[in-house]
C-alpha cells in the first residue's frame, strides 16, 4: 500500500501499535511490526503521503523516547507525520510493558502536555506529576519540521471525546453502527469546543464480506466496508453527511487478509467507491 499509495490518490499511509500482546488473545496484533519504526522505513520510501500511526498507545512507552522518535520520522519525512494516540485498552499488554493501567488517562493527557512541550524545541522544562517526568533547561533537537503536530484522539469513550476537545486537534473514533454513530457525535458537538473539532474515523474493509459489520475484539460492534461497493458509496456519504471529514481505511481489520488481496480492496475502493462521489 505504501508503494502504491501515491499513484492511487489515497493521502496518508498509517501503521497500528501493539508491543507484546498476550497469547491467544484473539485479535490480529500478536506478530506485528513497530508502528514508529515503520513509518522511518516508509518515509524513505514516499515523497508526498501522509504517515501516521491510529493509534499509538502513548502510555505503554516511555514517552520522552518515543516523542524522540516521532520527531525523527517528521525529520525524515519532511513533515509528514500525524498522530492518533490513545488510553490503550489490553491490560496483560500493560504489565508485560511493566506499564499501570489504572492510571493511563491521566498519563496520556500529562503526555500529551509533555509532547507540546518537547515538540516546540530549544530550551524545555516540564515538571509532571503523575508521571514523575521533570527537567529544567534540556534541550530537545533537532526541531521536528513542524512546530505544530497534528494529534488526534482515538477512542469511543466519553474519557476519549473529552480528551479530543481538550488536547486533540480531532477526534479519531472507530465506526459503530450508523444509528449508534449518530448519537455519539451528537454527544459529541454537545462539549464544549466539541462542535469545533475535526472527526476523523477509523474503519475496516473486507472486500469478500457480505456483511457490514463485525464484533471488534473487544465486543463491541463496527461497521465495516464490504463487498458491496453501493453500500460502500452510502456509507461513505453518510459518514460525511453526520460531519466526518477524514476516515482510515483498515484493509485487514481482522489480520486475515493477504497482502494482495488488501491492494486490490483499496484499488477498487478508490475506482469505483471513491471516484464515483
Amino acid at each position: 500500500m505504501a508503494l502504491k499509495s501515491e499513484e492511487l490518490g489515497y493521502d496518508s499511509v498509517w501503521t497500528t501499535d501493539h508491543v507484546l500482546m498476550p497469547t491467544n488473545s484473539e485479535t490480529p496484533y500478536e506478530s506485528i511490526l513497530d508502528s514508529v519504526t515503520s513509518l522511518a522505513y516508509l518515509a524513505g520510501i514516499t515523497r508526498k503521503v501522509k504517515l501516521g500511526i491510529s493509534s499509538l498507545i502513548l502510555t505503554m512507552r516511555n514517552p520522552i523516547v518515543t516523542i524522540k522518535q516521532l520527531a525523527t520520522v517528521d525529520n525524515l519525512s519532511k513533515g509528514r507525520l500525524i498522530l492518533a494516540t490513545s488510553a490503550g485498552w489490553n491490560e496483560k499488554e500493560f504489565e508485560h510493558l511493566g506499564s499501570n493501567f489504572h492510571d493511563r488517562g491521566k498519563r496520556l493527557d500529562e503526555y500529551l502536555q509533555l509532547l507540546r512541550t518537547l515538540w516546540d524545541g530549544g530550551l524545555v522544562r516540564f515538571e509532571g506529576k503523575r508521571s514523575r517526568i521533570a527537567f529544567d533547561s534540556a534541550v530537545f533537537e533537532p526541531h521536528p519540521v513542524q512546530r505544530k503536530l497534528t494529534v488526534w484522539i482515538a477512542g469511543n469513550s466519553k474519557a476519549a471525546m473529552n480528551r479530543a476537545v481538550k488536547y486533540g486537534d480531532a477526534w479519531h473514533p472507530n465506526v459503530p453502527p450508523l444509528a449508534v454513530f449518530k448519537e455519539l457525535i451528537a454527544e459529541f458537538r454537545r462539549l464544549p469546543g466539541g462542535e469545533r473539532k475535526t472527526i476523523s474515523v477509523r474503519i475496516g474493509m473486507q472486500m469478500k464480506s457480505k456483511s457490514r459489520d463485525y464484533v471488534s475484539p473487544r465486543g463491541d460492534k463496527r461497521l465495516i466496508l464490504s463487498s458491496d461497493m453501493v453500500e460502500n458509496r452510502n456509507t461513505i456519504s453518510a459518514l460525511a453527511e453526520i460531519g466526518v471529514e477524514y476516515a482510515v481505511v483498515a484493509p485487514s481489520f481482522d489480520g486475515k487478509v493477504p497482502v494482495e488481496e488488501q491492494l486490490d480492496g483499496i484499488t477498487r475502493l478508490m475506482d469505483e467507491v471513491i471516484h464515483s462521489m
